[in-house]
């Protein structure tokens, strides 16, 4: 036979394997791949005679050297492998899973985001600090029951797992307008149940109790508890008081969220709780309170556990300033600017509680 080498062409035995003359190997040579445009695929004839068709579709990593992500199919005729290639690259071209990391860049960059007040913005940033185990989980990938955990994981109570799901419903919302999902799963999230907090305040032996711990046992935090107490201030407003908004001299500070009423009141300080007031603003930063959602109520129930003082939550402390307000025979009017209502119904509704033996004692006035 004739060396396959086109360079040789001697004759060599029938059955040499390699070339007598040049050393070339005279194995049958596998079809290499036809060359292709960039990213269009290839198409090569096996050693059987039928066509491969074939795109690259992506990329891994595997022990530190990068690999390809084929995508094949044979044909007996290379016309329609070549046909194929178009096919192939559209199918095999995986859909891009964002992930709730890339949706929350988008969502907090939005101008639905930046319409929200900062008591809003302040609870989905908290609410976003808790969903920190799946900040990079591809929001398609997530399940129902993987969402469920990471709410009940986190929070047991009712509102900061609303803000939860409704923060994880802006960013499904945005996938949803972008086709990467094709539902809000949000929807068949669980919350807590929501307990009604009864209309009750703080007793004046348990008032007492605070000021106690305070001045005498020197425990700094209960400060904070008193502060709401003689400022009416919800746990909102109170973290988000500015220095630059404190007026000690004069006694004020500038605060409050939620309605037009509420927002950037003039909040009266009392004599009582001024030392109170000149402590935090010598010792904070920037702000009055200096703490984090999860700290601040993690140390307001360990207080109340600590000095045997009813379980009532943090806005009770409101409550108690309307009450105590209302008792000491304030005028209406002044009781709904102090405290950032736009009508007095308001206050007497959501927030005064009157007992038994002050209607015992308004009625025999009669």
């Amino acid at each position: 036979m004739i060396c396959k080498n086109k360079k040789c062409k001697q004759e060599i035995p029938n059955d040499a394997l390699f070339c007598l003359y040049c050393g070339a190997s005279q194995a049958d040579k596998a079809h290499k791949p036809k060359s292709r445009g960039n990213g269009t695929g290839t198409v090569y004839q096996l050693p059987n005679g039928k066509y491969k068709a074939e795109v690259v579709i992506g990329y891994f990593l595997k022990d530190g050297k990068l690999k390809k992500v084929r995508r094949t199919k044979t044909f007996t005729r290379k016309k329609d492998a070549v046909e194929a290639l178009p096919q192939l690259r559209s199918a095999g071209k995986p859909e891009k899973d964002p992930s709730l990391y890339e949706l929350h860049e988008i969502f907090t960059s939005s101008k639905k985001y930046d319409k929200l007040s900062k008591s809003q913005q302040d609870k989905l940033k908290y609410a976003w600090e808790r969903l920190k185990p799946i900040h990079h989980r591809g929001i398609a990938s997530l399940t129902v029951d993987e969402l469920q955990q990471s709410i009940d994981s986190k929070v047991n109570t009712y509102y900061p797992a609303r803000d939860m799901k409704v923060l994880l419903s802006h960013l499904y919302t945005l996938a949803i307008q972008r086709e990467k999902v094709s539902y809000n799963k949000t929807e068949y999230l669980e919350l807590p149940e929501l307990k009604k907090v009864k209309k009750e305040a703080f007793t004046e032996d348990e008032i007492h109790t605070f000021w106690n711990d305070y001045e005498n046992q020197h425990n700094i935090f209960t400060g904070y508890i008193l502060l709401m107490i003689y400022a009416g201030l919800r746990y909102g407003e109170l973290a988000t008081i500015l220095k630059k908004n404190i007026y000690l001299d004069e006694q004020y500070m500038i605060g409050g969220i939620k309605t037009d009423a509420g927002i950037d009141r003039e909040i009266a300080i009392a004599d009582r709780i001024l030392p109170i007031v000149q402590y935090f603003y010598d010792h904070g930063k920037k702000k009055l309170l200096e703490m984090n959602e999860d700290n601040f109520y993690t140390t307001y129930w360990d207080t109340l556990n600590r000095l045997g003082v009813r379980h009532l939550p943090p806005q009770i402390c409101r409550h108690t300033y309307f009450t105590r307000l209302t008792a000491a025979g304030v005028q209406p009017g002044i009781i709904t600017e102090a405290g950032g209502h736009s009508d007095y119904d308001t206050t007497l509704k959501n927030y005064v509680r009157i007992s038994v033996k002050d209607k015992v004692e308004a009625v025999n006035k009669i």
